[in-house]
């Protein structure tokens, strides 16, 4: 039997595990050493390197959005909304990360309304360094296209997730046309009533700026406060605990409450659309006023716009379009600004209501004459008092009294019925130069409403003087503006004046705008129109109004209409008066204001 050797075995010491452990400790030492170099040689040296090539594929792996807080309503009196945020959706493309241009521009080019050829173009310039690498392709997408896109992008992470599921193990790179392309949620200005009072709501940017009317008027009140949100995205999208970083705060705007009545509104604007239609003017605006606290119910203006289709319609008619004329059109009001003449010179007491006048058709003012227009065939009025003056709108028998009141007094006179003042935010104050250097033609051309320019909502808040029993009223646009008055003329002269326009609407200039049922006081107003810039008039140009007040005994609104540069008739009797009695006649039934039973017997007995 053949004996086995066995070796000797090594002894196990404490001095080899401590030699083991030593070894172990430096190789993990080293490795951590190793790590610690790489990050930072990753973190430094090449750290620019890196940002260029996150940059290059798009920075895929972290991601920034906006946290939108939501811009404030614009509200009429009733609270029904004609501004407000809605959700949208906007195509933002980062050119370098896109990988099929061609195949996103096909795809994309039907959402947006470009050809694909152009689209495609501008993604391959970006991506070649010329312009911005990344850029919106189209924002504020609303509607059917938020639907078409939805879908779109529902089938191909379909697509996606089912190529992936196929190729399991790896090896074959895929492509999307959704490569590059972002689809953001953000905030879009909407307007529920289209084109209603579209001059003075105005609009804003796509980044909610205000650009015009009340959205830039009243900006910082309605405007919200946005945050950015950072973050690094993990495999399965989400964000990485602790990168998570909030820049700014989220405040949403306050709202804005108009003293408009969307109502009223509608029934101005459909009235000036057949002043558009009949008289082809350049322009038209409506203001309905309450009678007895300024506040404005309408505020109208011709020609409009749909608010929710503005860019295209601004390209079609212009930025023009958006002036509110009824704040900021500068005009001679002609006739309109008799009765204040008269009313100054009744209050200062240079004339009484027993007054006599007498008009030939003509009157000579040192070198200069003076003539009245024409109404009924004839220019001489011959012997008149105050009211018929008013009625018969003398041009002759007002110049006398502005000379009696003198150039002073009538400036003040101005002053007092707001016409040099600003009456609402965003309209214009009127002008009218001191009377140092006034000759008496000038005096006299004042009286009768030339040489001085006033705008239609300031000529508006003149008249309710008269229907308020000799206070001004300051017009209002906000609900929660406080009411401020003043006293101009006495409740006596007042009175005067409501008489001696009621006889405009009843015998003189102003026939067309009576509304049956209703005793209406009012003046027809016929000037010529001012060269901009330049002294004297523009040939064959006039400017047609009419301003009243109804019921007359107890006015309720106060109603005007401008139109400019009108065809088909010029005189603001034959213009602007029958558009004024179809929207006093629809408001005061909107309104429910009675009818007055003796003004339709007193009608009735006309009619036999």
């Amino acid at each position: 039997m053949m004996a086995v050797r066995q070796g000797k075995r090594t002894a196990f010491s404490i001095q080899n595990a401590r030699a083991r452990l030593v070894g172990l400790g430096w190789l993990f030492t080293l490795l951590f050493i190793a790590v610690i170099g790489r990050l930072l040689y990753l973190q430094t040296v090449r750290a620019e390197e890196l940002r260029l090539a996150s940059a290059r594929y798009g920075g895929l792996r972290v991601h920034q959005w906006t946290v939108y807080g939501t811009r404030g309503f614009i509200k009429d009196r009733q609270g029904n909304v004609l501004a407000m945020d809605e959700s949208s959706l906007s195509i933002y493309i980062r050119a370098r990360a896109v990988t099929e241009p061609k195949l996103v521009a096909q795809t994309l080019a039907p959402i947006v309304g470009e050809s694909a050829m152009a689209i495609e173009k501008r993604i391959v310039e970006a991506q070649r360094g010329n312009g911005r690498s990344a850029f919106f392709l189209k924002r504020e997408l609303v509607g059917d296209g938020v639907v078409r896109l939805k879908e779109l992008v529902a089938c191909e992470r379909k697509r996606l997730k089912e190529e992936r599921r196929k190729n399991a193990a790896g090896g074959i790179a895929l492509t999307s046309w959704l490569d590059g392309v972002d689809i953001l949620e953000e905030p879009c200005r909407r307007y529920p009533y289209g084109s209603i009072a579209h001059a003075l709501i105005g609009f804003t940017d796509v980044d909610e700026r205000g650009l015009a009317g009340i959205e830039l008027l009243f900006n910082d009140i309605l405007a919200a406060t946005h945050a950015e949100v950072r973050g690094v995205i993990g495999a399965r999208g989400q964000i990485l605990a602790g990168t998570r970083e909030v820049l700014g705060s989220v405040r949403n705007g306050r709202d804005v409450h108009l003293t408009i009545d969307v109502n009223i509104q509608s029934i101005a604007e459909e009235c000036l659309q057949e002043v558009m239609q009949k008289h082809r003017p350049a322009g038209a605006c409506a203001i309905v006023m309450d009678a007895r606290n300024g506040d404005l119910l309408a505020v109208a203006n011709a020609p409009q716009i749909d608010l929710n289709q503005r860019d295209q319609e601004l390209r079609k008619h212009g930025l023009g379009v958006m002036r509110n004329m009824a704040e900021t059109f500068l005009f001679e009001p002609g006739s309109t600004f008799k009765p204040i003449t008269i009313a100054a010179a009744m209050q200062a007491g240079v004339v009484r209501d027993g007054s006599g006048f007498y008009c030939s058709g003509g009157m000579k003012v040192g070198k200069h004459t003076i003539r009245c227009a024409p109404h009924g065939g004839s220019r001489a009025h011959g012997s008149q008092k105050l009211k018929d003056v008013v009625a018969h709108s003398c041009n002759v028998a007002t110049a006398m009294i502005g000379l009696k009141l003198g150039a002073s007094a009538l400036y003040q006179a101005t002053q007092r019925f707001g016409f040099l003042e600003k009456p609402v935010a965003g309209s214009l104050a009127g002008r009218l130069e001191q009377p140092k250097q006034w000759q008496a033609i000038r005096t006299a051309n004042v009286a009768f409403g030339q040489g001085i320019q006033v705008t239609p909502i300031g000529l508006a808040a003149a008249y309710a003087v008269f229907a308020n029993g000799g206070n001004y009223v300051k017009p209002r646009l906000l609900l929660n503006e406080p009411m401020v008055t003043r006293p101009v003329l006495s409740p006596e002269i007042a009175g005067k004046m409501r008489e001696y326009l009621e006889a405009v609407v009843d015998e003189g200039t102003g026939k067309l705008a009576r509304v049956r049922g209703y005793k209406i006081a009012g003046k027809t107003g016929t000037a010529q129109k001012v060269i901009p810039g330049r002294r004297g008039y523009a040939s064959g140009k006039y400017i047609a109004s009419f301003v009243g007040f109804a019921p007359a005994d107890d006015p309720r609104i106060v109603a005007l209409v401008v139109v400019d540069e009108p065809h088909n008739g010029y005189f603001g009797g034959v213009v602007a008066a029958p558009a004024f009695a179809q929207i006093t006649e629809r408001v005061l039934a909107y309104l429910g204001v009675p009818a007055q039973p003796e003004e339709q017997e007193r009608e009735a007995r006309l009619a036999r």
